[in-house]
């Protein structure tokens, strides 16, 4: 008990209050994760890593996570060899049991780094996955209207001719869905789709418009193996690409107009000029803050291989940053990231092999606005114990998702079949999780770690790891 309650004086800090005159009674309630402490980045914490699933029965490929509005993380994965979508969503102390929501002898496309994708806002949770197999090109839609109790049967939105390299989803401020996927003829005929839709009270459940070709106005052609990627906020849809200009790829942006119901002709979001011979295979993520669009993506203008980020201010399009986000000599190539975001701060977390093994990484930045740029801190491993370590166990598959300014993280220990999960959440607050837990009092010391019952100063330790600190002035 003594390390117990040295690690809380590590942490405590003093709380100023004004007094008046009379004499009262004042409380100060300060919830302190005990689950939290350890690696840091800035003033950001992790939570301990948590067991999603580890029954390799359940194929564990490519976990992706989403935060519907209880604040509770939703996890989807896939078993490429079984043709199944898994998902598992957290009760509040653990990851319930994995819930398959595929009819049996569906098929689709996915492997380790590709797959079915998915998107959340409110209760409203989308799933969209293709199928390009025995000739046939379709793309089809799963979702829920309950933050992921139930989903519906998987409802058949495109079917085309013509080969279908992925398909992606983005929901709306206003829950609407949008689907994003790509048809492939030939080198020189490429197109990126974008489609609008609602969900119905009617038995189809959801209803799509006619899809646009996002890049219709854009000199170039599509990189014919990079899926695009959609964000929106309430005055803007953006729909972002790996674009071929003449050999040189680079990352294009297209701005929806409502009016004319059509993208426009496009902006640079890249300006690193990659030649076709390097091409990534892996298209831009990105998110909408401040009337800024702040993109993450894989760029072969370094060797090796790192990950970069751009800010473009849509006032005029232009490009007003751009960097890697964390290199170091001896690190290798980057690949695979995700971002997240607020107002205030984005995460981009990717698959890095370093030190002789595979692991996951995050750094955070403050999110850009008209009078200042970003600062991006020093990446950390998501995965490892230790910062930089070298004794990473082949990780992989990670992904992020940003609730009330709480980041969580979903990766894959590939060795030893293992999909975990932590959050990342500002020190000064208390791990999301833990406000939504159930728990019981065991005990209450004062801030030498004696039983304390009518101190001024008390630390009530509750069964979930959480602790309450009361300062008590008569």
């Amino acid at each position: 008990m003594s390390n117990f309650i040295s690690k809380l004086r590590d942490v405590l800090y003093f709380v100023n209050l004004k007094l008046p005159m009379k004499k009262k009674t004042f409380i100060c309630f300060v919830l302190i994760s005990l689950f939290s402490y350890g690696q840091s980045i800035g003033n950001y914490v992790f939570s301990n890593p948590q067991i999603v699933s580890d029954n390799s029965a359940f194929g564990l490929d490519r976990p992706r996570i989403v935060v519907p509005d209880s604040g509770l993380p939703l996890v989807m994965w896939t078993s490429t060899n079984d043709k199944k979508i898994y998902v598992s969503l957290f009760n509040g102390t653990d990851f319930d049991e994995p819930q398959s929501i595929l009819p049996d002898g569906f098929d689709f496309y996915g492997n380790q780094n590709y797959g079915p994708e998915i998107d959340c806002n409110e209760n409203f949770i989308s799933i969209v996955f293709h199928n390009s197999l025995n000739g046939v090109n379709s793309v089809y839609f799963i979702f829920s209207k309950d933050g992921g109790l139930t989903f519906s049967e998987p409802i058949k939105i495109v079917e085309e001719q013509n080969f279908i390299e992925g398909a992606g989803i983005h929901i709306d401020s206003n829950n609407n869905p949008i689907l994003t996927y790509e048809t492939f003829i030939s080198a020189d005929s490429v197109n990126q789709f974008v489609s609008f839709g609602q969900f119905t009270d009617d038995d189809s459940g959801v209803l799509f418009n006619l899809p646009v070709i996002a890049n219709k106005n854009t000199v170039g052609v599509p990189c014919e193996c990079c899926l695009g990627s959609l964000a929106s906020n309430d005055e803007n849809v953006i729909f972002s690409y790996r674009n071929n200009i003449n050999n040189v790829r680079n990352m294009y942006s297209c701005s929806y107009n409502f009016l004319n119901q059509e993208f426009n002709s496009g902006f640079l979001i890249d300006s690193y000029s990659q030649s076709l011979s390097v091409c990534p295979t892996e298209g831009p993520k990105s998110y909408l803050t401040n009337n800024f669009l702040v993109n993450s993506f894989k760029s072969y203008a370094y060797s090796p291989a790192r990950i970069a980020t751009s800010i473009v201010d849509l006032n005029n399009n232009q490009i007003v940053y751009e960097s890697e986000v964390d290199w170091g000599v001896g690190y290798g190539v980057q690949s695979l990231p995700e971002i997240a975001g607020n107002d205030n701060t984005f995460a981009i977390v990717w698959k890095e092999f370093r030190y002789y093994n595979f692991d996951v990484f995050i750094s955070i930045g403050s999110s850009p606005t008209n009078e200042f740029l970003p600062i991006i801190e020093t990446s950390l491993s998501v995965s490892s114990s230790a910062p930089n370590s070298q004794t990473a166990n082949d990780f992989t598959a990670v992904d992020i998702e940003e609730y009330n300014g709480v980041f969580h993280v979903v990766y894959l220990d590939y060795n030893d079949d293992i999909i975990f999960y932590r959050n990342l959440a500002n020190e000064n607050f208390a791990n999301s999780l833990d406000l939504v837990k159930e728990k019981n009092t065991i005990g209450t010391f004062d801030m030498y770690g004696r039983p304390s019952f009518k101190g001024k100063f008390e630390i009530d330790i509750f069964d979930d790891g959480t602790a309450k600190k009361k300062f008590i002035l008569d």
